[in-house]
Formats: structure tokens, C-alpha cells, sequence
């Protein structure tokens, strides 16, 4: 079989823009969760966040950021984001992450303009919540202008942009990238989908290139709201809120940003000299079928998951050396993530080192499985299992070997990343040590 490989990767969290600063800061267990700044949060009961260090994505801030990686000219990248902002494609802050980020992974993986011809694939995760319907809706409700189902026209300061694959039109036009384009919905689980299906698509000769990943942002006051209104986030507003696997634990904490990535065959990767950052080597999915907003508190379908990313990649399960959580520190996920990963790794659970890095950077909803899986090439390139922040009161609900809240030094060769979103979608991807 033909193997998938991450050949380049690009990240914006709420370390700040770029790969390098996302993997340093959790090589020294730092955790960014702070107050909100980018809109007023003084009448929200949730008030912190995973925010990329931001107040307002402007024009000027995305060209700052954009031209370390873009191929485009200075001038012509700068009137391009000035177009944006124009058309208000900016307001909605994932589109902007997401474009960084993939610039910064075809950069790393060295990708030329021949490159981005009608083979090169995109499958992208993105949050259906968009950030111009959150300016709407307060002005309707003002009554300040009327809107008919009937009529497209709302008004001139009112511009809707609801198709989910907009991010890709960016890309294709930034990048020139003219071959087909998938677009995952599936919720907390989008990001590792989107993962499994480019190494999926490579693997079988569908395509040699693929850019993958998930961007997301709810940090607005319609998303926000909206998760409060769930009762999902902690109720404390402190920079240590969101406590994976604590005896304290009590709820997440929203974040936002985006992971991408360049997934190519190898042999293809290693033509242009080009050294991997890890094997692609199996991804496996399954449903809860049980409640749109908590998991089966056995986790039988989870571990379904697992065992189907191990059968892909024919692994066993004392194979895994360490296991990213979806760990999102709320009361019924963490115990339920528990129980699947003793169910698919039976007594080797026991002793694999297992953290989340939601209590580092909050839950990127859409994009969590894809900045989890980002990651999870810590322990291929600084030998550290990434910590889990905030963790400090062992919880003999989920009493498994939880990495505290410093990394841990240690050569693995299999890693194991699993995301489970609202709605009962449950994915798992294995990533494997580039020899």
C-alpha cells in the first residue's frame, strides 16, 4: 500500500501564529487561556479563552502575518487581504486562520505553484457558525431593518457568507489549487476526519498531494452564547477553568485557530528531498448514536473508533506509546473517554501515557481533532509527550497514566489522537515515527 505522510504543517492557536511558537509553548507546558478580548463578554457568564492573541483580524495584520508564507508578491498579497477585508471576509476570524495556517503548510512542505495543479486535493474542516450572523442578529432584533425569507437583500451594511467552503475558495485562488475539494461537518470530530481522509486518498491512489486540516472560531457572541446557553463551559473564569481529567473538572473552555496540513505519498515526499514529519498510518470512525450533546457513558462506540484505527494501520494495541484525549475536562467526557480507551487497549491502558492539550489552548470545536493531531508530532520532534494543563487531583474516575501538567520526555513510535464531537461522531487517527 501506498503510505500517507505529513510533509509540512501550519498552526494558529492562542500561542500565536505559526507552528514553531504552538509547539514551544507546549514543550514548556504553558497554558494560553485568557480573558476575551476580540468583542465585550461583560454580560457572559463565560468570559475566558483559547483566543488567538488578536483583538481585531484586519487587513493589515493578515498581510503582516501572510507574507512570511505567501508565494504571492508583497503588493499584490496586500491588496488581495485588502479585498478582503472590503468584502468582509475577515470578520468571520476562521477564514483568515485558515489561510495562514495552510500557507504555512505548503511552505514547510516545500510545495512549488506546478504543485498546486488539478491534482492537488483539499479537504478542509470548517465551523458552520459564521461570525456575520452574529452582527445580524442583534440589528433584526432592534427591529432596525426588516428581512424577508422572500427577498436576498438585507440591507447594505449586512453581507451574509454562508457557504462552508469559502475558506477554499481563498486557497484555491491564493495557491492556484484546481482539483477537487471536500469540505467535513462533522463536528468535534471534523479535524481527524479530514486528516484520515486525505491519508485515505493518498493511500489509494487518488492523489499524490492532498491539503488537509480544520480551522474554527465560535469566539462571538452568537457562539459563545450559544455554548453557554448548553451549560458546556466551566463556570469559573479563570485561566485554569478547563481541568481534562481533575477530580475538579467542570466543563471546557472555547478557543479558536486552526491546524493544517500537506499530506502527500512518501516516495513522492522524498523525491524532492523533502524529510516527513510522520506517518499517516491509520484513522478509524464510528457514531454514538445516543444524544446530540453527550457521549455513551460506556464509550463503546468510541472504542470502536480506536480498534479500527489499529486494525487500518495494523498495529496492536501495546503498540501505542502515547494517546492524545479529546479530554475536554467537562464531567461526562473525560469518564466516558476513559472507559473507551480501556475497551480498545484492554490492559495496555493501563500503562500508555495519555493528556489533552484543551486546558493549554481551549476547544477548537471543528478544529480540535486537527490542532490535537498537530500535537501529537511533539513527541517525534522534541521527545516530549505534550502535558495536560491544569491537571493536579487525581480522579479515580479516570484513574489512568494522565500526563500532569509538565511535558513528559519520552521516544514513542505510535501515537493514537482521538476527537468525539457533538452529535455522537467519534474519530480516531494513528500517526507513526519517520525512520
Amino acid at each position: 500500500m501506498r503510505q500517507a505522510v505529513i510533509s509540512g504543517v501550519g498552526v494558529v492557536s492562542a500561542f500565536g501564529v505559526g507552528a514553531p511558537c504552538f509547539f514551544d509553548a507546549l514543550a514548556a507546558g504553558q497554558s494560553a487561556i485568557a480573558p476575551i478580548r476580540s468583542f465585550d463578554v461583560s454580560t457572559f457568564p463565560t468570559r475566558v479563552a483559547g483566543e488567538v492573541p488578536i483583538p481585531e483580524v484586519t487587513a493589515e495584520w493578515f498581510w503582516q502575518q501572510a507574507r512570511r508564507y505567501s508565494p504571492e508578491p508583497p503588493a499584490q498579497l496586500r491588496a488581495r487581504a485588502e479585498s478582503w477585508q472590503r468584502e468582509g471576509l475577515l470578520r468571520d476570524r476562521k477564514f483568515a486562520f485558515a489561510v495562514l495556517a495552510a500557507l504555512e503548510a505548503w511552505t514547510m512542505a516545500g510545495c512549488e505553484a506546478d504543485d498546486s495543479s488539478s491534482q492537488a486535493w483539499q479537504c478542509i474542516a470548517l465551523g458552520l457558525e459564521h461570525a456575520l450572523l452574529a452582527d445580524f442578529v442583534p440589528i433584526v432584533a432592534s427591529g432596525a431593518i426588516q428581512w424577508s425569507r422572500a427577498s436576498a437583500e438585507v440591507s447594505s451594511a449586512i453581507q451574509f457568507r454562508t457557504r462552508v467552503d469559502l475558506a477554499l475558495d481563498l486557497l484555491s485562488s491564493l495557491l492556484r489549487l484546481q482539483g477537487p475539494r471536500v469540505v467535513h461537518a462533522s463536528a468535534c470530530a471534523a479535524g481527524a476526519l479530514s486528516v484520515g481522509h486525505a491519508a485515505s486518498l493518498v493511500e489509494r491512489g487518488v492523489t499524490d498531494l492532498v491539503l488537509c486540516g480544520a480551522a474554527d472560531s465560535m469566539l462571538n457572541p452568537l457562539g459563545l452564547g450559544g455554548m453557554s446557553r448548553l451549560g458546556a463551559p466551566s463556570p469559573r473564569n479563570e485561566p485554569d477553568a478547563c481541568r481534562p481529567f481533575d477530580l475538579r473538572r467542570d466543563g471546557l473552555v472555547m478557543g479558536e485557530g486552526a491546524a493544517m496540513f500537506v499530506i502527500e505519498e512518501e516516495g513522492r515526499a522524498r523525491r524532492r528531498q523533502q524529510t516527513p514529519l510522520a506517518r499517516v498510518l491509520g484513522a478509524g470512525s464510528s457514531q454514538d448514536a445516543y444524544k446530540a450533546t453527550a457521549p455513551r457513558p460506556d464509550g463503546a462506540a468510541a472504542a470502536r473508533a480506536m480498534q479500527r484505527a489499529l486494525a487500518r494501520a495494523r498495529l496492536s494495541p501495546s503498540q501505542i506509546g502515547y494517546v492524545s484525549a479529546h479530554g475536554t475536562g467537562t464531567p461526562l467526557n473525560d469518564p466516558a473517554e476513559v472507559r473507551a480507551i480501556r475497551s480498545a487497549l484492554g490492559g495496555h491502558a493501563e500503562s500508555v501515557p495519555i493528556s489533552s492539550i484543551k486546558g493549554a489552548v481551549g476547544h477548537l470545536m471543528s478544529a480540535a481533532g486537527a490542532i490535537e493531531i498537530a500535537s501529537c508530532l511533539l513527541p517525534f520532534s522534541h521527545g516530549l509527550l505534550p502535558a495536560t494543563a491544569h491537571h493536579r487531583t487525581r480522579d479515580p474516575a479516570c484513574d489512568l497514566d494522565i500526563i500532569g501538567e509538565t511535558p513528559r520526555a519520552a521516544e514513542v513510535e505510535y501515537v493514537l489522537s482521538n476527537s468525539f464531537g457533538f452529535g455522537g461522531q467519534n474519530a480516531s487517527v494513528i500517526l507513526g515515527r519517520v525512520r
